[in-house]
């Protein structure tokens, strides 16, 4: 504090002050001073002095009279126009701080002094308008101002920022952060922040860039880390999309690095564990996303995929219960458990939570095909095809519905042969059409005559399916001097008939989830000569690869009484009674009738010993049927009536996976009562979980009456087999389908020699006929061995 004239005790008072103050003794310091302004009050730099000593004392507003004092003695002094500026800073008076700098600046000369300032006044501007922004009031100018005081001030930038992250423009938001942290290279506010603004651009890698800087600055900032675990998230999920498994997973696990405890990091890596089809490490994962997010719903529903698909029908129960406990409109979850109880017959329980996936999201194509199939189930085949034109209606290119579609048509008596055939045809047309041009070279077809022929077996149902029945003997009996044997597995659970036919053929290959267009450029790579279908439009049918041509000779086989409307498949298997050779042509194939009978069936080992008929068990002749309740459609109800009325003594034993459920028994009930049948002598059951257990129950019935116009396959043989005869429809050409073939039936069941005495073929729906036939085979029954 130096005196402008020389006066001794002025002089002193102000050295000892200046002595006080440059130690931060600054309560002594203020007396001296306060002494030297009683002799000297017009000294401005008194007066400042005084201001700067109450300043430290955190006696601000005293401070602030003083700093105002020397400005009315001394309007041009810069040290006090800047003091008093610094000290409305410490206020927050910010708009006022700003004034006084710019007061300041007006007056200082010296470059060195106007940059601080200019920084100072760029931080009140900002500050100020911050506060602008918290009251509510529009802010944007200021920081603008700020940066016109100041273009190097970062954090000026970064509130910029801030404001156009808040306004959704992040390509803007990320523009002011990137500035920021071009002046201020250590500035981990703006890093985060530019992180963020990386991400919502999608620019997952760049994020990461960012989060690692600030990670640089700080490596224990908890909220940088977490940042950086989501980028990498995001990062990893974005490979995941594109199928990028590997650098998915880099990501992932990189990101548990900084996150150990982020449960959407190990929900997406049981994502990827089950896309690579590692079902252990998939569960594993998805239980640790559930133990560190127990409501995490996705976790629970992807968890239950993974039970049911290894066979674990309990546990998967639990999961999708657990996902509606958390969102019980949960779409995926809704539907999976709907499948779960559809599986079990619980009918009601599987439409009621289809109907609530479909409520929480209309446009779900999947959920409408999961409901036609349930409604189908129940023998409402009409509801179900109205269902599955929903379906296509919102997305036309869905090869499952149509399939159902047109497998449904089947099921439905009043459809005129011609318009079954017409659809199927329509399909065929439209999926080859949209396919395109066809495999037309096939090198290895000119390969020499010693050569054996090269076959391909195409199915989803190697495993305990009606289909294993039929083409086990095939598999088994094929000749490896003729035959060079290749299955193309789309099983998803595979089980013991699975390993067992893998051990009948030289090379399986597993094609599931895998496209039809790459299935069929392995199939016509693995050079074979003739492709065999054997699931026709039956569910997860590989159609779609057979409209490739991957294959010179293409032939559909077993699985389906119809044709697949393809004109690419050259030919389809039957015999003269499925397909009488004077029946109107209702198919795109060329037909190779078989000798005898088009099925060779296989039975399982170890049947169940029938003692006697049940007939003399139950004291009463029992009728029943085994098949699918879609089948038992409303002609088959009148028929089977008929016969119940014509044997008044009669039972009517009826064996289905939806008759588990209490409505649709009561509904089968209804349907038989407009016929006059009681409710009393019908016995309606569900399915039985072991083959031993299902073909146990044909001792219950004395014959078994066969559906139409969709005939049993299966079950035919199951009750042959059994002991029990069959009674049939005399087929009405290609609609009927498999309603012939039962005729000769001795060809595939020649384990039993005495069969042919029991199979009698109804020639008309007249009931005395029918029942007629009923009663001789009941004759019969002893020779059923």
């Amino acid at each position: 504090m130096e005196s402008q004239r020389e006066d001794g005790s002025v002089q002193s008072l102000t050295r000892r002050a200046d002595f006080f103050a440059s130690r931060a003794r600054y309560s002594e310091a203020l007396p001296l001073v306060d002494e030297a302004l009683r002799i000297e009050p017009a000294r401005p730099d008194l007066h400042l002095g005084r201001g700067q000593c109450l300043e430290h004392l955190e006696k601000l507003d005293d401070a602030l009279l003083c700093y105002e004092a020397a400005l009315r003695l001394d309007a041009q002094c810069v040290a006090a126009q800047r003091n008093k500026a610094l000290l409305l800073a410490k206020q927050q008076r910010w708009h006022d701080a700003a004034g006084s700098f710019r007061e300041a600046l007006r007056l200082e000369t010296a470059l060195p002094a106007q940059k601080e300032m200019r920084l100072d006044l760029a931080r009140c501007l900002t500050e100020h308008a911050i506060q602008l922004k918290a009251a509510g009031q529009t802010s944007l100018h200021g920081f603008h101002e700020a940066i016109q005081a100041c273009e190097t001030y970062a954090p000026a930038y970064f509130q910029l920022g801030v404001h156009y992250s808040e306004a959704q423009d992040s390509a803007k938001a990320k523009e002011m952060y990137t500035k920021a942290v071009q002046l201020q290279p250590g500035y981990v506010m703006a890093l985060n922040n530019l992180g963020v603004a990386c991400r919502e651009l999608g620019e997952w890698e760049h994020a990461v860039e960012a989060y690692a800087l600030a990670l640089k600055v700080n490596q224990n900032c908890s909220k940088t880390r977490e940042n950086m675990a989501i980028a990498l998230l995001q990062l990893g999920c974005r490979h995941l999309e594109r199928k990028e498994l590997k650098e998915a997973a880099k990501a992932l696990k990189k990101g548990l690095s900084f996150n150990s405890r982020n449960a959407d990091l190990y929900f997406n890596l049981g994502v990827l564990y089950a896309e690579k089809e590692k079902w252990d490490q998939a569960k594993v994962n998805y239980e640790l996303a559930i133990h560190f997010e127990p409501r995490h719903a996705n976790a629970h529903n992807n968890l239950g995929v993974i039970h049911r698909r290894l066979g674990n029908v309990e546990a998967a129960m639990k999961c999708f219960e657990g996902a509606l406990e958390v969102d019980g409109k949960m779409n995926l979850a809704n539907k999976n458990l709907g499948a779960i109880y559809g599986s079990m017959g619980r009918m009601a329980d599987a439409i009621r939570l289809t109907q609530l996936a479909i409520e929480s999201s209309r446009q779900d194509a999947e959920a409408y095909n999961n409901l036609a199939l349930l409604l189908r189930d129940q023998c409402d085949v009409d509801a179900c095809l109205e269902n599955l034109d929903l379906c296509i209606s919102l997305e036309p290119e869905n090869r499952h519905a149509d399939s159902n579609r047109l497998m449904s048509l089947n099921y439905q008596s009043e459809r005129l042969p011609e318009e079954v055939f017409e659809a199927h045809r329509s399909w065929g047309r439209c999926l080859e059409q949209r396919i395109g041009q066809a495999f037309h070279r096939w090198d290895h077809a000119h390969k020499g005559a010693a050569a054996p022929l090269r076959v391909g077996y195409v199915s989803p149902d190697f495993y305990s399916h009606s289909v294993s029945y039929f083409i086990h003997a095939a598999l088994k009996y094929h000749d490896p001097a003729f035959v060079d044997v290749t299955c193309y597995s789309d099983v998803v659970l595979e089980d013991d008939k699975t390993r067992l036919f893998r051990s009948l053929v030289p090379r399986w290959r597993n094609i599931c989830g895998r496209r039809d267009e790459e299935v069929a450029k392995l199939i016509w790579e693995d050079g074979i000569d003739i492709l065999v279908d054997l699931t026709g439009h039956t569910g997860n049918n590989r159609l779609g690869v057979f409209a490739c041509k991957p294959a010179p000779v293409c032939i559909t086989w077993l699985g389906y009484p119809h044709t697949t409307g393809l004109s690419r498949m050259d030919y389809r298997i039957s015999d003269e009674h499925a397909d009488p050779k004077d029946a109107p042509g209702l198919t795109t194939e060329k037909l190779l009738y078989l000798p005898e009978c088009f099925l060779c069936y296989t039975p399982p080992d170890a049947p169940p010993v029938v003692l006697k008929p049940a007939q003399e068990s139950y004291g009463c002749v029992t009728f029943g049927c085994f098949n699918n309740l879609a089948k038992v459609s409303t002609l088959t109800i009148r028929l089977w009536s008929k016969v119940l009325h014509e044997v008044p003594d009669a039972r009517l034993f009826v064996k289905s996976k939806a008759l588990a459920c209490p409505k649709v028994q009561e509904k089968m009930r209804r349907a038989f009562a407009l016929h006059g049948i009681e409710a009393a002598r019908l016995d309606l059951t569900g399915l039985q979980p072991q083959t031993g257990s299902h073909l146990h129950m044909y001792s219950f019935i004395d014959v078994a009456l066969d559906t139409a116009p969709y005939a049993g396959t299966t079950t035919t043989c199951e009750a042959l087999y059994m002991g029990v005869p069959v009674v049939t429809l005399k087929g009405r050409g290609i609609h009927a389908g498999t309603l012939d073939h039962q005729t000769r039936l001795t060809s595939c069941v020649q384990f039993l020699p005495a069969v042919s005495k029991c199979v009698w073929v109804c020639v008309s729906a007249c009931p005395r006929v029918c029942v007629s036939a009923c009663l001789r085979v009941c004759v019969s029954l002893c020779v059923c061995v």
